[in-house]
């Protein structure tokens, strides 16, 4: 028997078709790779199986998990089901871990509520679960809370969480987003373990498609809400027999014309730049230790050019990026735009010459405005907004790949990859000298490569 089968799975929501005749198995113990670009309908399919749809989802056809249809189970059956034999791993983990709650007790939380288990029991477990992702004491203790962690940090708290009942399914939303290479190689390596050692069954669902080539049995192409080809991985992305298939890996190769400017003028200078946190205490009356979050970092990038700060998950990338927006105080040093001085008194002349693109979309919006009004954003740092700033929202909308009408729509409408489109536009609107760009990724496209 399948672990896991699906037959014919439609959903429309509000008589709108999304996904259309999805069919596909996974076997105990095998990896099953979905790819496709964003709003193909990958992560529609996993909250379909998850019973995880908004309101006004009407679905049709089959979804057994070891024989249980899962399309026709109670919401109290469910809750039963997740996290117990379906486990998922969340494309945005700051969206789906709570801020009220420390990581111990998130992980823990599971394990309390399926297994009962005493909470020192859970957080024993919670423990082994966080140093198995990487995430070891003293440097990561139980009492730390998901804005004390990096993007890539919460991402592996957020696989902790996912396997610490060891499900029967494990349904992977881009689990390598927001890791570094190093990382994202110890992830694939643990979740390769896992389907070993446990027999479980894993559905990757991933834009990168190096990551399927080399983890996955099996793998289907999804374009516009249906399977256009599946079969064996290596089979597959040999013929590429679909011309999407083609087109999208043809995407995946793209690579930026370099333009030669010149001789640049420096547009932007960090010297000697030092950020540094004080922690909490380990014990009553131990002193705070230090953290150097930036340690005497300087560059300068000129106009014109691009500049790549890589690094492993915390070692400081994104909190000098904060330092460079003018969101957070050096304690030492200083960074300069255009030759004057960058900080969080900074004016807003400044700042409109300095736009970024966060790392967590979806945290970066607010839910209650609709698109238009959050891409056209920036534009209160100007003295007078443009007049025909829903015009040029329009425009910006379709440079990335959208079309002018989802200005009308809200965030929470969009996949993870269109939303991260939808934060590039607003980047993008009032044409800054300096761009940021946090961790921004996009899927690759036959329509647009970011």
């Amino acid at each position: 028997m399948s672990l896991l089968s699906v037959t014919d799975l439609t959903v429309s929501i509000n008589g709108t078709p999304l996904l259309e005749r999805v069919s596909f198995t996974l076997q105990p113990g095998e990896i099953f790779g979905l790819v496709g670009e964003s709003g193909s309908g990958k992560s529609l399919t996993a909250l379909a199986l998850m019973g995880l749809l908004p309101q006004g989802a009407v679905t049709t056809g089959h979804a057994e998990l070891e024989g249980l249809d899962l399309l026709n189970q109670s919401e109290r059956a469910m809750c039963g089901l997740r996290g117990n034999r379906i486990g998922m791993i969340f494309q945005e983990p700051m969206t789906a871990l709570n801020p009220l709650m420390t990581i111990g007790d998130q992980v823990a939380e599971t394990l309390m509520v399926h297994r009962a288990l005493p909470r020192d029991q859970a957080r024993a477990i919670a423990r082994e679960k966080l140093d198995r992702v990487g995430l070891p004491e003293p440097r990561f203790p139980l009492r730390l809370y998901p804005h004390e962690l990096s993007g890539g940090q919460r991402q592996r708290v957020a696989i902790a969480l996912a396997i610490a009942l060891k499900p029967a399914l494990l349904i992977a939303d881009e689990p390598t987003t927001a890791l570094d290479v190093t990382t994202q190689a110890q992830i694939l390596d643990l979740l390769r373990d896992l389907v070993e050692d446990e027999g479980m069954g894993l559905m990757l669902i991933t834009h990168d498609l190096a990551v399927v080539a080399g983890l996955a049995t099996h793998t289907a192409v999804m374009q516009s809400g249906q399977i256009v080809e599946q079969g064996l991985t290596e089979a597959l992305f040999r013929a590429r027999a679909h011309p999407y298939t083609a087109a999208l890996f043809a995407a995946s190769a793209h690579q930026p014309a370099q333009v030669d400017i010149g001789t640049p003028e420096p547009l932007l200078v960090v010297d000697h730049a030092t950020r540094a946190y004080t922690l909490a205490r380990p014990s009553a009356f131990a002193p705070r230790p230090v953290l150097h979050a930036v340690d005497d970092v300087s560059f300068t990038l000129h106009q014109g050019e691009s500049l790549g700060l890589v690094g492993s998950s915390g070692c400081g990338k994104s909190t000098l990026t904060r330092a460079i927006l003018g969101l957070d105080a050096l304690q030492g040093g200083e960074i300069t735009l255009f030759g004057k001085r960058v900080g969080p008194d900074m004016p807003n002349a400044l700042r409109a010459d300095v736009q970024v693109v966060f790392q967590d979309p979806y945290g970066s919006f607010n839910p209650r405005w609709r698109v238009d009004r959050l891409v056209a954003e920036p534009f209160h740092l100007m003295p007078v907004p443009p007049a025909d700033w829903h015009e040029r929202v329009a425009e910006a909308l379709v440079e990335v790949g959208l079309h002018p009408d989802d200005r009308r729509k809200y965030i929470h409408e969009f996949s993870g990859g269109q939303r991260q489109r939808i934060a590039i536009a607003r980047a993008l609107i009032t044409r800054p000298d300096l761009i940021v760009l946090d961790e921004a990724w996009c899927a690759p496209s036959p329509t647009g490569c970011w």
